[in-house]
């Protein structure tokens, strides 16, 4: 098992924590290099971004500032779905552990909707020209994550493809794997944080969802062909619109995802299902909600303002101003809870956005 570790996501705090908890020294590349992560992270490199997506070159040199030397691996998340190629460069520096470029190529093209055709998986329509009836058909970029590539389909907005609209509730499903077989973790129900350009926008979910016993059947199928056909490893999710009882694949995201949080500690299953083991999962005996906070305009708060607890991905303070400067739409926060029930643990955490929302005057 590696020793020391390179975890490179959008927000890596979640899984550095993790993997600190197992034991591993973590360096961490990612986009906000948050105080909580900080903490523990031997270094922590923050990565600029641009238009929501990665900024290659400045992660290059972030990266080229690491002594390689004596690190293991590294593990990633959804900083590179738009730039599964910048994992090749990667890899031929360091050994990878995770799903192959080729994997996270492939799920990220429009291509993987011909793989859920050959595979009998239902999904949303999906087309490379301008719907002639535009109307419930949304506009999308190759890559894009976090909901913020998601636009109503409309001649103003360009897009790799569009795929028709399925109203209904958004679930993910967390999954292991181990190159052939997999194991379900849990299933979880996401939310938006809608705004007028951003409609789409991740808020967050709550994990150990109870569906019906079909839909997760469908969903345990659909993961189970996606694993033998890609021969997906270690930790995975799929993303879906459930209308009624119909389950909608929308994505499959091969890498580390928000839900990971969702659940007791994962990395040792993850590693493992990296290397072809499938480990005995941690057990949950309680749900788990986290949602993110974003400014609605430009906020400036007080460096020594008092965090509850419950919150995480805590901002660093501004060296200039000294104090906490977040720009409008930007994320401030995220705001965590749980419960015996997944009902439980979002009433909870909406209870908690409220308070700290009090707290900061927002």
């Amino acid at each position: 098992m590696p020793k020391k570790l390179i975890i490179a996501a959008t927000t890596a705090r979640g899984y550095a924590i993790a993997a600190v908890d197992c034991g591993y020294e973590v360096i961490t590349l990612d986009a906000f290099a948050d105080a909580d992560l900080t903490r523990v992270a031997s270094q922590a490199y923050k990565v600029k971004m641009l238009d929501w997506h990665l900024d290659v070159e400045d992660f290059k040199l972030q990266f080229a500032k690491i002594n390689l030397s004596n690190v293991d691996g590294f593990c990633y998340g959804s900083l590179f779905d738009a730039a599964p190629e910048l994992l090749d460069w990667v890899a031929a520096r360091i050994p990878l552990i995770g799903n192959t470029p080729e994997v996270l190529k492939n799920a990220k093209a429009l291509s993987f909707f011909g793989l859920l055709d050959d595979l009998h998986i239902l999904h949303p329509h999906v087309r490379k020209d301008f719907p002639a009836a535009p109307l419930h058909w949304l506009a999308k970029q190759i890559g894009g994550s976090g909901g913020m590539h998601i636009q109503p389909a409309s001649h103003n907005i360009s897009a790799d493809y569009y795929q028709q609209e399925v109203i209904g509730d958004s679930f993910s499903m967390l999954f292991v794997a181990n190159g052939e077989v997999m194991w379900p973790i849990g299933f979880n129900l996401q939310f938006a944080a809608a705004t007028s350009e951003l409609p789409y926008r991740f808020a967050g979910a709550v994990g150990g969802m109870k569906l019906p016993e079909a839909v997760e059947q469908a969903f345990c199928k659909a993961a189970q062909q996606l694993t033998s056909a890609m021969g997906l490893r270690g930790i995975n999710s799929l993303d879906a619109v459930l209308e009624g009882e119909t389950l909608w694949i929308l994505e499959l995201n091969p890498r580390l995802s928000a839900s990971f949080e969702l659940y007791p500690n994962l990395m040792s299953a993850h590693l493992q299902g990296c290397v072809g083991n499938l480990t005995q999962l941690p057990v949950f005996a309680v749900s788990k909600a986290q949602l993110i906070l974003y400014a609605d305009d430009v906020l400036v708060i007080p460096v020594d303002f008092v965090w509850p607890a419950w919150v995480v991905d805590i901002p660093p303070a501004d060296e200039v101003s000294n104090s906490i400067v977040i720009e409008k739409n930007a994320p401030i926060c995220s705001v965590r809870a749980e419960a015996e029930s997944a009902e439980l643990a979002l009433i909870l955490v909406n209870q908690r956005i409220k308070i700290l929302k009090e707290m900061i005057l927002i």
